[in-house]
Protein backbone atom coordinates (compact mmCIF):
# COMPACT_ATOMS: atom_id res chain seq x y z
CA UNK A 1 0.00 0.00 0.00
CA UNK A 2 1.43 3.57 -0.91
CA UNK A 3 2.62 5.39 2.42
CA UNK A 4 -0.01 8.48 2.00
CA UNK A 5 -2.28 5.71 1.59
CA UNK A 6 -1.67 4.00 4.38
CA UNK A 7 -1.16 7.30 6.82
CA UNK A 8 -4.52 8.76 5.34
CA UNK A 9 -6.45 4.94 6.08
CA UNK A 10 -4.70 5.43 10.06
CA UNK A 11 -6.98 8.64 10.47
CA UNK A 12 -9.76 7.92 8.24
CA UNK A 13 -9.87 4.36 8.75
CA UNK A 14 -11.58 1.77 11.06
CA UNK A 15 -10.41 -1.82 10.95
CA UNK A 16 -12.43 -4.60 12.15
CA UNK A 17 -10.74 -8.37 12.47
CA UNK A 18 -13.10 -11.33 12.84
CA UNK A 19 -12.28 -15.24 12.15
CA UNK A 20 -14.65 -17.63 10.18
CA UNK A 21 -13.52 -21.03 10.32
CA UNK A 22 -9.76 -20.67 10.47
CA UNK A 23 -9.67 -17.74 8.02
CA UNK A 24 -9.13 -14.27 10.05
CA UNK A 25 -9.29 -11.38 7.99
CA UNK A 26 -9.53 -7.57 8.48
CA UNK A 27 -12.90 -5.35 7.23
CA UNK A 28 -11.82 -1.61 6.70
CA UNK A 29 -14.55 0.94 7.26
CA UNK A 30 -14.37 4.70 6.95
CA UNK A 31 -14.96 6.32 10.55
CA UNK A 32 -18.64 7.44 10.56
CA UNK A 33 -17.10 10.80 11.63
CA UNK A 34 -14.91 11.47 8.71
CA UNK A 35 -17.09 9.64 6.23
CA UNK A 36 -18.63 13.00 4.43
CA UNK A 37 -14.79 14.84 4.01
CA UNK A 38 -12.98 11.71 2.84
CA UNK A 39 -15.42 9.44 0.75
CA UNK A 40 -18.52 11.60 -0.33
CA UNK A 41 -17.28 15.70 0.23
CA UNK A 42 -19.80 16.49 -2.78
CA UNK A 43 -22.55 14.76 -2.15
CA UNK A 44 -25.38 16.21 0.90
CA UNK A 45 -24.50 15.90 4.59
CA UNK A 46 -27.47 14.23 5.23
CA UNK A 47 -26.88 11.19 2.18
CA UNK A 48 -23.35 11.50 3.78
CA UNK A 49 -24.42 10.43 6.93
CA UNK A 50 -26.95 7.63 5.66
CA UNK A 51 -24.11 6.10 3.76
CA UNK A 52 -21.81 6.60 6.45
CA UNK A 53 -24.09 4.28 8.82
CA UNK A 54 -24.88 1.83 5.95
CA UNK A 55 -21.37 1.18 4.44
CA UNK A 56 -20.43 -2.16 3.36
CA UNK A 57 -16.80 -2.87 4.29
CA UNK A 58 -14.01 -3.77 2.27
CA UNK A 59 -11.75 -6.53 2.64
CA UNK A 60 -8.30 -5.77 3.37
CA UNK A 61 -7.32 -8.38 1.17
CA UNK A 62 -9.16 -7.29 -1.46
CA UNK A 63 -6.29 -4.59 -1.01
CA UNK A 64 -3.50 -6.45 -0.66
CA UNK A 65 -3.63 -9.85 -3.08
CA UNK A 66 -2.52 -10.14 -6.02
CA UNK A 67 -4.54 -10.44 -9.01
CA UNK A 68 -3.68 -13.48 -10.99
CA UNK A 69 -5.64 -11.97 -14.66
CA UNK A 70 -6.16 -9.12 -16.17
CA UNK A 71 -9.14 -8.72 -17.92
CA UNK A 72 -8.44 -5.42 -19.19
CA UNK A 73 -5.67 -7.10 -21.39
CA UNK A 74 -8.96 -8.86 -23.45
CA UNK A 75 -11.74 -7.18 -22.41
CA UNK A 76 -12.89 -3.12 -23.99
CA UNK A 77 -13.21 -0.94 -20.34
CA UNK A 78 -14.27 2.28 -19.62
CA UNK A 79 -13.19 4.52 -16.45
CA UNK A 80 -14.76 7.03 -14.70
CA UNK A 81 -11.80 8.86 -12.80
CA UNK A 82 -13.37 11.26 -10.00
CA UNK A 83 -11.04 14.12 -9.56
CA UNK A 84 -11.66 14.62 -6.04
CA UNK A 85 -10.98 10.93 -4.66
CA UNK A 86 -9.29 11.11 -1.74
CA UNK A 87 -7.59 7.41 -1.82
CA UNK A 88 -6.32 7.18 -5.03
CA UNK A 89 -5.02 9.83 -7.31
CA UNK A 90 -5.94 11.25 -10.23
CA UNK A 91 -2.83 10.89 -12.17
CA UNK A 92 -2.70 7.20 -10.54
CA UNK A 93 -6.47 6.47 -12.54
CA UNK A 94 -5.38 8.00 -15.65
CA UNK A 95 -2.03 5.47 -15.64
CA UNK A 96 -4.28 2.37 -15.05
CA UNK A 97 -6.97 3.66 -17.42
CA UNK A 98 -4.15 4.60 -19.89
CA UNK A 99 -2.34 0.95 -19.39
CA UNK A 100 -5.90 -1.23 -19.90
CA UNK A 101 -6.83 0.89 -23.32
CA UNK A 102 -9.57 2.20 -21.52
CA UNK A 103 -12.25 4.52 -22.91
CA UNK A 104 -11.69 7.23 -19.55
CA UNK A 105 -13.94 10.69 -18.69
CA UNK A 106 -13.05 12.62 -16.04
CA UNK A 107 -15.84 14.35 -13.74
CA UNK A 108 -15.30 16.69 -11.06
CA UNK A 109 -16.71 14.33 -8.26
CA UNK A 110 -15.81 12.43 -5.02
CA UNK A 111 -15.17 8.57 -4.42
CA UNK A 112 -19.35 8.44 -4.22
CA UNK A 113 -19.79 9.92 -7.99
CA UNK A 114 -22.69 7.20 -7.97
CA UNK A 115 -24.43 9.47 -5.82
CA UNK A 116 -23.32 12.96 -6.55
CA UNK A 117 -23.19 12.57 -10.31
CA UNK A 118 -25.33 9.33 -11.49
CA UNK A 119 -26.36 10.96 -15.05
CA UNK A 120 -22.70 11.01 -15.51
CA UNK A 121 -22.10 7.69 -14.78
CA UNK A 122 -25.15 6.27 -16.27
CA UNK A 123 -24.11 7.78 -20.05
CA UNK A 124 -20.73 6.00 -19.08
CA UNK A 125 -22.53 2.87 -18.95
CA UNK A 126 -24.91 3.25 -21.46
CA UNK A 127 -22.21 4.06 -23.94
CA UNK A 128 -19.99 0.74 -22.49
CA UNK A 129 -23.66 -1.13 -23.37
CA UNK A 130 -23.66 0.76 -26.84
CA UNK A 131 -20.25 0.14 -27.88
CA UNK A 132 -19.94 -3.73 -26.75
CA UNK A 133 -24.02 -4.43 -27.77
CA UNK A 134 -23.71 -7.51 -30.65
Amino acid sequence: MHPDLAQRSKSSGCPRRYTTGATTTTDLYIRQERFHEVFAADVPRDVAELMAVTQRPVTSDALEDEATRAAWRTTPSWTMIALQVLAVPAASMRFMAERATSHAVEVDASHAVTVSQPDAVAQLIDRAARATAR
